[in-house]
């Protein structure tokens, strides 16, 4: 019992953690105009909220791999711990290779412009593979969520933040690869267009993801369109997932309640009946 509240407060305190950054972020937008380049360094800040809070280097999250007991129950959480650590493993080489390609990227966008558009591709994938895994991750931690609390709801938060973050490095991605399907202004700054006008694509993803869309996107682009779309979809599929997940989450509990006053009863009644026998 007490490596499965390790395990919630360890998730928890993700939750807390990713929540405020997204909200710094969010905040901080306008700053970032001023600044594009920061923008790459916030996606990777949030990304690597998940890294940092879940490294087995803190000491608080190394967990115990060896069961105190031989129950089922106790094989289970090992083998739940297990997975986390691996879970873990998986999302620091994601973020690993998403900061090497960043990096890779923001330096051909300046120096080899052609080279940049092949690597779009690339970028993209890896971005959508990190900030996917980290977005199922976060979902299934919610699902896990034993209680209707205050630490579910910022989870659940982060979550719904973190589809217009991966919505916003889909946008910058397709920026370079089709410049045409967006609708956007000088930045002003003496950058290449995929980081210069990074703070609008951000804002166009949140825009989207709120079904207000922005001007940014064309309508008569079929890139812009699909892109748009794909984000609002995505972030009504987690709102209605998750609204079902809270809704069903204290019924589901009241069931498992009846069920074990059910199983308590009847094993009463079969050992009364096993002493009178006797």
């Amino acid at each position: 019992m007490a490596e499965l509240n390790r395990l919630l407060q360890q998730r928890h305190s993700l939750y807390r953690g990713l929540l405020a950054v997204e909200v710094i972020a969010l905040l901080g937008l306008r700053g970032l105009q001023e600044a594009p380049r920061l923008v790459s360094v916030v996606y990777l800040l949030i990304s690597g909220v998940a890294v940092i809070l879940d490294s087995p280097l803190l000491p608080k999250n190394r967990l115990n791999l060896k069961p105190a007991a031989t129950t089922s129950a106790a094989l289970h959480l090992v083998r739940r711990s297990q997975q986390v650590l691996v879970q873990r493993l998986q999302l620091a080489i994601l973020w690993l290779l998403a900061l090497a390609v960043e990096v890779i990227w923001q330096a051909a966008l300046v120096l080899n412009p052609p080279l940049a558009v092949q690597l779009s591709v690339i970028h993209l994938l890896i971005w959508l593979v990190l900030l996917l895994t980290l977005l199922w991750g976060l979902v299934s931690a919610l699902a896990e969520e034993p209680f209707f609390n205050g630490n579910l709801l910022m989870g659940a938060a982060a979550g719904y933040l973190l589809v217009g973050f991966t919505g916003g490095v889909v946008l910058n991605s397709l920026l370079v690869l089709d410049p045409a399907a967006f609708n956007l202004p000088a930045h002003g700054h003496d950058l290449p267009d995929g980081v210069g006008h990074a703070p609008a694509m951000l804002g166009a993803a949140f825009a989207s993801l709120t079904t207000l869309g922005s001007p940014a996107l064309k309508t008569d682009s079929l890139t812009s369109l699909t892109a748009g779309v794909a984000i609002t979809i995505v972030g009504q599929l987690y709102v209605a997932i998750l609204i079902a997940g809270i809704l069903g989450k204290p019924r589901q509990q009241a069931a498992d309640r009846r069920a074990a006053h059910l199983k308590r009863r009847m094993a009463g009644r079969s050992s009364k009946l096993n002493r009178e026998r006797r």
